[in-house]
């Protein structure tokens, strides 16, 4: 009896301590889950947010033209996130010491490339190709300009519509951010509201801020594209929307934020509205004879009544001279057209917008 009442005194003591070796075990492996693995689990999370959730195979480079921005060139690189995997600063005929002190700021980030005066559409076309031969189509190109207009905490969003699949090109839209165009100066919000309706036209594609050069390419559609057919100077945003409406890419406009500060702008507004127009209107009938004459996979009675309500319509416009109410049979004209346009670019692009 005896002897079975130690055995039970054993039994019980020797389990009481098998349970506080447990629990302090237990309690042991949560504050070391609470101290390490927990901390460790929040820095990977801010990692990925830092990487901008990017796919492993997907790399994002910047290409930054800059022409005599020695005083806004290192603190435009400097707005970079570190995310970023390689950086272009291209060097288009500085006069200054704008690629010695873009060398110094980018370290080990990236290169700087030098060109002799291409102009800003042909810079970008060098640093586009440059990024293109060394991620090959696994990355994303996003332009961002040397003189400090574009925020790099907008880098994000810039090229989330591609990772997600979306566009093969997205734009900046500053009227789309919370704060609209603050501190545009009113003759450039007139030129961007005209340049943006011509483009509209032009492209095939409904755009808003046609004059934004904030933007994101995918590595494909640079593959894809004909560089030796390029805009060079300072109409490139449009060209380069126009041409991939043409082309059937898929382009989408994200808000991005405005800033004017002490820049300045080599643009002559009245020449350049005028000359990028006559692109544009060119570029209007490029694309019309493309879709809606030459193209086989535009359906025949598409073509036909596109281009009556074409034809027709600039007809009565100069008709409406001698008689006024004529006007109102263009108008209704060019109204079917855009109707019947927006769906053929929807159908090209494969996308549905409204």
């Amino acid at each position: 009896m005896t002897v079975t009442r130690s055995a039970k005194s054993l039994a019980r003591t020797t389990a009481e301590a098998i349970l506080r070796a447990w629990s302090r075990a237990t309690n042991t492996i949560r504050i070391a889950h609470r101290l390490c693995i927990v901390p460790m689990n929040d820095s990977v999370r801010r990692g990925f947010k830092d990487r901008i959730a990017k796919q492993d195979f997907m790399r994002v480079v910047v290409v930054m033209p800059a022409r005599n921005e020695v005083e806004l060139i290192s603190s435009s690189i400097a707005s970079i996130p570190a995310s970023v995997d390689w950086i272009f600063v291209v060097n288009d005929g500085s006069t200054d010491n704008t690629a010695e002190v873009a060398a110094a700021t980018l370290g080990e980030r990236g290169e700087v490339i030098s060109t002799k005066g291409l102009g800003v559409g042909g810079a970008i076309a060098i640093g586009s190709e440059y990024a293109l031969s060394k991620f090959n189509e696994d990355c994303i190109v996003v332009i961002m300009a040397g003189d400090g207009q574009m925020d790099g905490s907008d880098l994000s969003t810039v090229i989330e519509p591609i990772l997600k699949g979306r566009a093969d090109h997205v734009k900046g839209n500053r009227w789309l951010h919370s704060d609209g165009p603050k501190g545009m100066p009113l003759i450039r919000r007139f030129g961007t509201w005209w340049l943006s309706r011509l483009t509209t036209l032009a492209s095939g594609i409904r755009v808003r801020d046609s004059q934004c050069g904030y933007t994101a390419t995918s590595g494909k559609m640079i593959a894809d594209w004909d560089w030796s057919n390029n805009w060079q100077g300072y109409g490139y945003p449009n060209w380069w929307l126009m041409e991939a409406g043409r082309r059937g890419f898929r382009v989408e406009e994200v808000p991005v934020k405005s800033i004017y500060g002490k820049e300045s702008s080599g643009i002559q507004l009245p020449k350049f509205l005028f000359t990028v127009s006559c692109m544009l209107w060119l570029g209007i009938w490029k694309r019309g004879i493309d879709w809606y004459i030459l193209s086989s996979s535009t359906n025949l009675g598409l073509k036909t009544l596109a281009c009556s309500l074409w034809l027709g319509g600039w007809f009565t416009l100069f008709y409406s001279i001698q008689q006024p109410l004529a006007i109102l049979v263009s108008l209704i004209s060019f109204f079917m057209l855009a109707m019947i346009d927006r769906k053929e670019s929807n159908r090209r692009r494969g996308t549905i917008t409204p």
